[in-house]
C-alpha cells in the first residue's frame, strides 16, 4: 500500500503522476490515487499537475508524430532514389536482379536491350540529348510491359527487363513491339534527327537455368543482334534446345 509522509513522497507522487499523464495514461493516474488512501487531500495538486502535463504532452505528441511522418517521407524518398535510376526511372541494376532471382522458378525471359551507335549520338550531339535517349529508352520499356514485368538499367546504354511466365510467340511479339516502338519513338529527339534504334538479345529460362546463364545467353544474342546490323532482336539459344529465331527490320 502506498502512503505518504514527507514532501519528499508529494514530489515522487507528483513526478509518477507527470509521467503517466505525459504517456496518456489518465486513467492510471486515479488509480494511484485511490491506492495512496489519501486521495482526497491530494486529488487537487496532483490532478491539476495531471492536466498541465496532458495538456504540454498533447502538442510534444503532435509535433513528434510530425516528426516521424516526415521522417518517413524522407526514408521512403531516399529507397526510390536508391531503388530507381535518376535519370530513366526504371529499376537500378542491384533493384531489378534481386526480384529477378526470387522470381526466377516462376519461369519467363530476359530480354537485354542496347542502345545502337550511342557513343557517336553523344559525341555528336552531346550528353544531355544522349541522356535524353535513355530516358526515351526506359519510358518506352515501361510502357510496353506488364505490371507484373520488370524493368531495369543494368549498365550505361543497356537495360534488362524480365517477362514472368511467357511462351514463345509472346516473346517475340513483345521484342518487335519494343524494338519498333524506340525506332518510332526515337527518330527526332530535341529537334536532332537522331533515328535511334536498339538490339535486343533474349534469353528463356528453362529447367536447369541459372541466372548467370541466362544473361550470359541474352548477351552472347544481343552481341549476334549487333554483328548482324542491330535495330533487331535474336532468340533461340542452342544450349537450351529452343527454337532459333531471328528477327530482322531493315
Amino acid at each position: 500500500m502506498f502512503s505518504i509522509h514527507s514532501n519528499k513522497d508529494v514530489a515522487i507522487y507528483t513526478a509518477v503522476f507527470t509521467l503517466l499523464a505525459v504517456l496518456g495514461s489518465t486513467f492510471s493516474v486515479f488509480i494511484m490515487f485511490a491506492m495512496t488512501g489519501q486521495y482526497q487531500a491530494m486529488v487537487g495538486p496532483l490532478l491539476f499537475t495531471a492536466i498541465i502535463a496532458s495538456l504540454i504532452a498533447v502538442p510534444i505528441s503532435i509535433v513528434a508524430l510530425n516528426i516521424v511522418k516526415t521522417v518517413n517521407k524522407a526514408v521512403a524518398k531516399l529507397e526510390d532514389f536508391v531503388k530507381f535510376d535518376q535519370l530513366t526511372g526504371v529499376l537500378a541494376r542491384s533493384y531489378f536482379l534481386e526480384p529477378v532471382r526470387q522470381r526466377f522458378s516462376d519461369g519467363g525471359a530476359l530480354f537485354l536491350v542496347d542502345a545502337d551507335h550511342f557513343k557517336q549520338i553523344n559525341d555528336t550531339y552531346g550528353h544531355d540529348v544522349g541522356d535524353m535517349a535513355l530516358r526515351l529508352i526506359g519510358q518506352t520499356l515501361n510502357f510496353n510491359v506488364r505490371k507484373s514485368d520488370l524493368v531495369g538499367r543494368v549498365g550505361g546504354e543497356e537495360f534488362a527487363i524480365f517477362l514472368k511466365g511467357v511462351g514463345d510467340q509472346e516473346i517475340v511479339t513483345r521484342a518487335e513491339q519494343i524494338r519498333t516502338a524506340i525506332a518510332e519513338n526515337g527518330k527526332v529527339i530535341a529537334g536532332h534527327e537522331i533515328n535511334l534504334t536498339v538490339s535486343i538479345g533474349i534469353a528463356k529460362i528453362k529447367k536447369g537455368s541459372t541466372l548467370t546463364l541466362i544473361f550470359k545467353e541474352a548477351d552472347e544474342n544481343l552481341y549476334s543482334a549487333k554483328n548482324a546490323g542491330r535495330n533487331q532482336f535474336v532468340y533461340g539459344p542452342s544450349n537450351l534446345n529452343l527454337p532459333d529465331t531471328i528477327a530482322t527490320a531493315n
